[in-house]
């Protein structure tokens, strides 16, 4: 008998080709398609590279067909935009005369490919939900690329004269985010949609361009950009469907949106918006700078790390101090050697000096609005989640708990796999898929949870929802201090009858399980420290069973072991202690109504109490 082998991590470095780097290259001349469908059906990850027909995937499938063309194509198209950025931005800076050809090649190349496509009309390839492009499946795709484009543009002018074809095709494209901003805004009514701060990027950087040949051009104001954050930016800092991947994501349209004007001019509440939505990074962002992927992303591609990188550059035009610096680090790092270095070739993105507003502190911190706690100190990092469900990109996680360390994810929120993959929806925004409870085996609902207790000083919360499962109240309370982590669950049914009940331990580092006698240990062994748990039960007859399962999403087919606490019961506590680096053992445990009282051994005269 054979044994099947581990698969791979997949590789998240852009193994797609090359694009061509030579005046005179041509660009893909054919619409792209939706990005996420560039997805190994079998094994949930995003493809890596096209040779001839056949599409290839990092566990050796090999894929054939219009979907997989068309998701390579976006990115495709995609990739050429971005290097038509480097090599315009890289003739600023070094007065390089073939980085300046090759830059006007591609414009010019995409412009004949851009003006002849846009003669056909929309997008064939666009779904019915989706806001019709003409390169590509979606106008959101579209404008993405067309930022590029248009930066590119911007950077030539007056290096170059555009062609007819230019003119005509930033014609097109600032008609395209017009048509798709009045379907979204006016006939949808959902101006706050993530769409809208990417349509409103574009446009004014088309409009920019164009006014570099056009005297009766006049670019875009920034008023569109001001009036989508009054509505999509929450009080507390977070864009409103509080998804790290989201947030990062409008953030950047955003900070692109701006270019070329002075910090100092920009009106307050935007600036005021801008430095609360940075402020959200720096809080959530464990000690060495890796952003949790609470809801939906960031899935771990070096696309994703790109757009955090130049977050952070942009951010550095605007505010004199951005607080970003570890995320930065941590970005850089994970691109490593084979970046292209773009993001170091955007300075001058405002015009000014960068305002002095202070930015914010790693600390424990509530988030009001999108009902994040970050409990944190210089070992452990752990995020509770008790707000709303957020939107179409929540996920049924009430009161989830991740928990990270310095370059360990020991139980971190499992974000998602490209959307045309059915783990998606079939596994990772499902409660199965995180650290919470269930009960009788099925997902909770889509719920809000509330934080009925907080206290910054003492690094304590407590969270609870009635929502999430029908008929049963559930608690958390976690408290982060003296090195140990504590974390108390409970679930009561409001009838009194028992149900089974389970509370989920989803590990992104390997972990082990073990009992001696009554008491029940955990180790989850990170690259750079091993986080130990001990474990106990008002139940005695609950029982914590190590099972396989799936990882986080960015290596879904890589079998892994996770575990279930269950019991059939109306009522019951699950309290687990966590330390960094050395083991903790329970005793002494008294649950009461009010929470828990405990003892660790080596340290038999203090008690700890957690209430709920």
């Amino acid at each position: 008998m054979t044994s099947t082998p581990m698969l791979p991590a997949p590789e998240i470095g852009d193994t797609r080709p090359v694009s061509p780097t030579a005046p005179g290259a041509t660009v893909p001349d054919r619409p792209g398609g939706w990005w996420h469908d560039y997805v190994c059906p079998v094994h949930g990850v995003e493809l890596t590279q096209r040779v001839g027909d056949t599409h290839i995937g990092a566990c050796g499938c090999r894929l054939r067909g219009e979907k997989y063309t068309g998701g390579w194509l976006a990115l495709e198209h995609q990739a050429q935009s971005r290097r038509a950025r480097v090599l315009a931005r890289r003739f600023r800076a070094t007065g390089d005369t073939a980085d300046r050809d090759a830059a006007i090649e591609l414009v010019e190349s995409y412009a004949r490919v851009y003006v002849r496509i846009a003669a056909d009309g929309w997008s064939a390839q666009s779904e019915p939900w989706m806001l019709r492009g003409k390169l590509f499946a979606q106008a959101l795709s579209e404008a993405q690329w067309a930022v590029g484009i248009a930066d590119a543009a911007l950077v030539l002018a007056g290096a170059w004269t555009p062609s007819s074809h230019v003119q005509e095709m930033f014609g097109h494209l600032a008609e395209t985010f017009v048509d798709a901003r009045r379907t979204l805004v006016v006939d949808r009514d959902d101006q706050r949609n993530n769409y809208t701060a990417w349509l409103d990027a574009a446009y004014r950087l088309v409009t920019l361009a164009q006014t570099t040949w056009d005297d009766h051009c006049f670019p875009a104001p920034v008023d569109d950009v001001a009036s989508h954050m009054r509505l999509a930016v929450m009080p507390d800092g977070w864009e409103w469907e509080a998804s790290t991947y989201y947030h990062v994501f409008v953030l950047r349209g955003y900070l692109l949106a701006l270019r070329g004007t002075d910090p100092a001019a920009l009106p307050d509440a935007v600036v005021d918006t801008l430095r609360r939505m940075i402020d959200v990074l720096t809080v959530i962002a464990t000690p060495d700078g890796y952003l949790p992927a609470l809801h939906d992303g960031p899935y771990d591609r070096v696309h994703m790390h790109r757009e955090v990188l130049e977050i952070c550059v942009l951010a550095s035009g605007l505010f004199a101090e951005t607080g970003l610096d570890r995320i930065e680090d941590w970005a850089r790092a994970r691109l490593g050697v084979g970046h292209d270095g773009l993001e170091d070739l955007l300075d001058g993105w405002f015009r000014g000096t960068p305002v002095a507003a202070s930015p914010a502190r790693r600390g424990p911190r509530r988030f009001d609005d999108a009902g994040f706690v970050v409990l944190t100190d210089d070992v452990i990092h752990a995020v509770l989640d008790a707000g709303p469900h957020g939107g179409a990109h929540g996920h049924l996680d009430k009161l989830g708990l991740y928990l990270y360390g310095r370059d360990a994810r020991w139980q971190p929120a499992p974000g998602v796999p490209p959307y045309a993959s059915p783990l998606r929806r079939g596994h990772y925004a499902r409660t199965v898929a995180h650290p919470t409870v269930r009960v009788d085996g099925e997902d909770q609902c889509e719920a809000t949870a509330t934080v009925t207790a907080w206290d910054a000083a003492s690094c304590t919360v407590v969270g609870m929802t009635e929502d999430a499962v029908p008929g049963v109240v559930l608690s958390r309370a976690v408290s982060l201090r003296d090195g140990l982590l504590i974390d108390l669950v409970r679930a009561r049914t409001a009838d009194g009858a028992s149900r089974a009940i389970t509370l989920g331990f989803r590990p992104g580092v390997p972990l082990t399980v073990s009992m001696d006698e009554t008491v029940v240990s955990s180790q989850w062994r990170g690259e750079a420290a091993t986080l130990h748990g001990s474990h106990a039960s008002s139940r005695a007859e609950a029982t914590l069973v190590s099972l396989p399962g799936r990882g986080p999403s960015d290596r879904p087919a890589i079998p892994a072991t996770i575990a279930d606490w269950s019991v059939e019961a109306a009522d019951v506590s699950f309290l687990s202690v966590y330390r960094a680096g050395a083991p903790v053992r329970l005793r002494d445990v008294r649950f009461t109504d009010a929470g828990a009282v405990f003892r660790c051994e080596g340290d038999p005269d203090t008690d700890h109490e957690v209430r709920l």
